[in-house]
């Protein structure tokens, strides 16, 4: 069965398996280090999320969340910190445009109240506040603004997401959070050497990868 109308010939159809190829290739990739090669497979791999979501129609806020998260896996896949402080910006700003989006076809925050909805809520703002007090510690002051304001999108976007109270967008924020949190703790935290690193950078994607096809798949099949 495909997951777009049109069946084989349908060009999304072609395009998301070689999407998923390309993020396979990558996470194969992952232990050669920074190079153009690796930049430029796990660029391609959303690139082509960001195409299916334009394609097929999908909100313009979808094709803009998931086209500044290519930008931004292009430059924190670079090894520098300015690309870092590019990438953190593109992905901050992607943020903005999933709440916004989330927001529209989401209830009033007032549904946030309710149960279950308040305790994950509770639980989402608890751990990442937690989170953010221990990275900090471990940030140089040029980045603790950046990665203070990003955390705040990050949470709101998860709020904003269990506002929508739809399972599959709700799983892809969740998702969502747990990479960046994987991510921020194994860059920031993580000591260097430590043989934990490579399997949380491949959590970290895998998430990842899996947030984004899910936000996709949202849209394309309601």
């Amino acid at each position: 069965m495909m997951p777009f109308a049109g069946g084989s010939g349908n060009i999304d159809n072609i395009a998301l398996p070689i999407s998923l190829v390309a993020a396979v290739l990558y996470l194969l990739m992952l232990g050669q280090g920074p190079s153009w090669r690796l930049s430029v497979v796990k660029t391609f791999s959303t690139s082509l999320l960001a195409f299916i979501a334009w394609h097929m129609g999908g909100p313009a806020l979808l094709v803009a969340g998931l086209a500044l998260s290519a930008i931004g896996d292009f430059l924190l896949s670079r090894d520098d910190e300015r690309a870092f402080i590019g990438g953190l910006v593109s992905f901050l700003v992607a943020h903005v445009a999933y709440i916004v989006l989330f927001a529209r076809i989401g209830e009033s925050a007032s549904v946030l109240m309710s149960m279950p909805l308040v305790l994950a809520a509770a639980v989402l703002v608890a751990i990442s506040l937690a989170l953010l007090r221990i990275i900090l510690r471990h940030v140089s002051n040029e980045l603790r603004l950046p990665v203070m304001m990003y955390c705040m999108a990050l949470v709101l976007m998860g709020l904003t997401a269990l506002a929508t109270e739809r399972p599959p967008i709700i799983a892809g924020a969740m998702m969502f959070v747990a990479s960046d949190a994987i991510l921020a703790w194994e860059k920031f935290v993580e000591p260097a050497g430590s043989t934990r690193k490579p399997p949380m950078r491949i959590a970290v994607w895998v998430l990842y990868y899996a947030a984004q096809l899910t936000f996709l798949l949202a849209f394309a099949m309601r």
